[in-house]
């Protein structure tokens, strides 16, 4: 099954590939301060494809706590709509559908999650075994995924 998305104004899309139903995968409402004010209803598929198209210039990067992931933010209208990292060559992500308005997941009763207890290695063992294999369309941000971490 394919699922698209894209922020309230346009400039950021992605799509979503897996085999599993939405209700198979489930969606996690993260309970941290940052996804709750965002509305942040999340879904990943470790069997799944991500592909994000949006240019770098559209994009604010935010990073807190542990500092272990970028949450991709349309610089246009706000909205939030993804958490990427980057481990060797690969890039990993969980999209919020909720800003995405993948409405095939919307119904699904969400998952309250508290990763609060994690140590920022426990957090992206998790992040590498259960986020979606992500590509971007636009290279110059593909290639930020792989430099250091700043």
């Amino acid at each position: 099954m394919l699922h698209s998305g894209h922020c309230h104004c346009g400039r950021l899309t992605a799509s979503f590939e897996t085999q599993k139903t939405p209700r198979e995968l489930g969606v996690r409402a993260c309970q941290c301060e940052f996804c709750r004010r965002h509305g942040a209803v999340n879904v990943s598929d470790p069997a799944g494809k991500v592909v994000i198209n949006a240019a770098e210039a559209d994009i604010a990067r935010y990073r807190f706590a542990l500092r272990t992931a970028d949450f991709l933010i349309c610089k246009h209208c706000g909205v939030y709509i993804a958490a990427v990292i980057g481990e060797g060559d690969q890039i990993f992500s969980t999209l919020n559908v909720a800003g995405l308005r993948m409405n095939e997941f919307l119904e699904i009763e969400e998952q309250p999650m508290r990763y609060g207890a994690e140590d920022e290695n426990a957090r992206v063992d998790r992040r590498r075994l259960k986020w979606t294999p992500t590509r971007f369309i636009d290279a110059a941000l593909s290639a930020s995924f792989f430099g250091p971490h700043q």
